[in-house]
C-alpha cells in the first residue's frame, strides 16, 4: 500500500474512533437480539463490496447474494454495490462511511482490514449473535481453528468467512517430460525439489524456480519448513524463527546455485510471472489464476510447495487472504439482523460451487469441501482440487489491525535480500522488529 494511502486510512481510522464508531447502537440478531426472523418480511439491506463490479469475486459474491434474495424464507431483498476502483482503495471508503454515520449494513474484505474496523468498535460479533442459529453452529464446527482465528480480534470473532485466498505451486509439465520427471507427489521434501531443479534448469532460457521474493511467496517455503508468524496467543509476530531462517537460506542457495534467475535475467528487465512464457519450471500460485490460464494456453500443472527438514508433521500447509462478510453495528436491529442471515448464506456448500465457480476461489468450510455435489464438480480438475485440497492446511495471514503495511515492509526487506541490498539475517530481524512494533501498538 502507498505512504499515501495508509496516512488516508490511518486519518479515517482516527475519525472513527473519535465518533465512536457506532460502537453502543443495537443488535438484533436470532438468538441475540429484539427482531426475531419471522418480523424481517420486507427489509432491505445494503452490501458493499470490496472488489469493481468485474472482478471474479464481486461476481462470485453477488451470485450468492442474488440467491439469497431470491430464496431466503423472510423475503430480505440485497442491494449489492461495488466500488469504480476496488482492492486497497475500497476501505478508506468504509472508514468514511462509518465514521459519517451513513454505513452500509455489511461489507467484505481482507480479513486483516476487518479487524481494523474490529478495532474501533465498528462491527458485530456474528458468533455472539449467531449463538443460537443452528446453521452458524453447523458452520463454525467446520472452520478450523485457524480460520476462526484469523477472524478474531481480542476474543471476538469480526466477520463471517466465506473463502480464502491462499497458495500454492505451479510445475511446467513440458519441463518436466524433458528431463523424464513425472509432476511432484504431495508430501515431496526440498532435497526432491533441489533434484527437479538441477535436472530442469537450463539457465538463461529456463530457471527451475521463480520467486521475486515477497512476504507471501518466501513464506510459503517458511510455513512448509514448520515456521510459524503469529504465536497462539496472537501476540507475538515473528519472521526470524529458526525454521524462518533456514527455509530462507535454502531458498537463498537456490538462488546462489543459478536455480533462480536474478533481476537482469526477467524479460524486459522487470520483475513479472515466467510460466506464462515458458522460461520456468516452478512458479508460486493462485487458485484464480487456473482459469486465466487456460483461457491464454499457458501449459502448466499445480503441485504442492516442498515440505521442508524442520516440519514437525510434515503435512502441505498454506497462508493468504481470508475473505469474509462483517455486518456493521447499526441502530435499525432488523436490518443487522438481515444482514447477519444474508452473510450466513455464503457459508452452505451451494454457495461454496458458486463462489468456487463464479470466482475461482476455495470455500472456507469443510464441510463444503467434502460436499458430494462440491466433489463432483471439482475433484477430478487436479489443477483445481489442489487448491481446495489445502484448505485443511490453510493457515490465514496475520489478522492483527495494520498488518498490511507489515507486510508492504516485509515485501520491501525480502526484496533486499534478493537484490543483494541485506542480508537474510538482518533482513529477517528487522521485519519481525518492526511488525512486533505494530502488533504491540495494536494490542494497547
Amino acid at each position: 500500500m502507498m505512504a499515501s494511502r495508509r496516512q488516508v486510512i490511518r486519518k479515517a481510522l482516527g475519525a472513527l474512533g473519535a465518533a465512536g464508531a457506532l460502537a453502543a447502537c443495537g443488535t438484533g440478531a436470532q438468538g441475540g437480539g429484539s427482531a426475531p426472523a419471522q418480523d424481517l418480511k420486507g427489509v432491505t439491506i445494503e452490501h458493499w463490496t470490496f472488489n469493481g463490479a468485474t472482478h471474479p469475486e464481486s461476481i462470485g459474491k453477488q451470485g450468492v447474494y442474488d440467491d439469497f434474495a431470491a430464496n431466503n424464507p423472510y423475503g430480505i431483498k440485497v442491494n449489492f454495490s461495488a466500488p469504480g476502483t476496488g482492492a486497497a482503495d475500497t476501505f478508506p471508503k468504509y472508514v468514511a462511511a462509518i465514521s459519517g454515520g451513513t454505513p452500509p449494513d455489511s461489507v467484505d474484505g481482507q480479513h486483516f482490514y476487518m479487524s481494523d474496523l474490529s478495532r474501533q468498535g465498528a462491527l458485530v460479533d456474528p458468533d455472539a449473535e449467531l449463538k443460537s442459529n443452528a446453521d452458524w453452529k453447523k458452520a463454525k464446527a467446520a472452520l478450523s481453528g485457524d480460520i476462526v482465528n484469523g477472524w478474531t480480534w481480542k476474543g471476538k470473532m469480526f466477520g463471517v468467512p466465506w473463502y480464502s485466498s491462499h497458495f500454492s505451486l505451479y510445475y511446467q509439465p513440458e519441463h518436466l517430460k524433458r528431463a523424464n520427471l513425472t509432476p511432484p507427489a504431495k508430501g515431496w521434501t526440498w532435497n526432491q525439489f533441489v533434484d527437479y531443479g538441477k535436472k530442469t534448469n537450463k539457465p538463461p532460457d529456463v530457471f527451475a524456480y521463480e520467486d521475486y521474493w515477497s512476504y507471501s511467496r518466501t513464506g510459503m517455503v517458511v510455513l512448509n519448513n514448520g515456521g510459524r508468524f503469529l504465536s497462539a496467543d496472537g501476540t507475538k509476530f515473528n519472521y526470524n524463527s529458526p525454521e524462518a531462517l533456514e527455509a530462507v537460506e535454502w531458498q537463498y542457495n537456490l538462488f546462489k546455485q543459478g536455480l533462480m534467475p536474478s533481476l537482469d535475467q526477467y524479460p524486459g528487465g522487470k520483475v513479472a510471472e515466467l510460466m506464462p512464457v515458458g522460461k520456468v519450471v516452478f512458479e508460486f500460485a493462485v487458485a484464480a489464476r487456473v482459469p486465466a490460464y487456460r483461457q491464454q494456453g499457458v501449459q502448466f500443472g499445480t503441485a504442492y510447495y516442498p515440505i521442508g527438514p524442520s516440519s514437525k508433521d510434515k503435512k502441505s500447509v498454506t497462508h493468504g487472504e481470508a475473505y469474509g462478510i462483517s455486518i456493521i453495528k447499526g441502530k435499525d436491529a432488523k436490518k443487522q439482523q438481515a444482514a447477519l442471515l444474508a452473510a450466513l448464506w455464503g457459508t452452505r456448500p451451494d454457495m461454496g460451487v458458486v463462489l468456487a465457480t463464479k470466482a475461482g476461489v476455495p470455500p472456507s468450510y469443510k464441510s463444503t469441501v467434502e460436499d458430494a455435489a462440491f466433489q463432483a464438480k471439482f475433484k477430478n480438475d487436479p489443477d483445481t482440487w489442489v487448491f481446495m485440497d489445502l484448505i485443511a492446511g490453510y493457515i490465514p495471514m496475520p489478522n492483527f489491525p495494520g498488518f498490511a503495511d507489515v507486510r508492504g515492509m516485509a515485501d520491501g526487506k525480502v526484496f533486499e535480500i534478493f537484490q543483494g541490498k541485506s542480508s537474510l539475517r538482518y533482513a529477517l530481524n528487522e521485519i519481525t522488529r518492526q511488525g512486533q512494533q505494530r502488533l504491540d501498538e495494536m494490542l494497547k
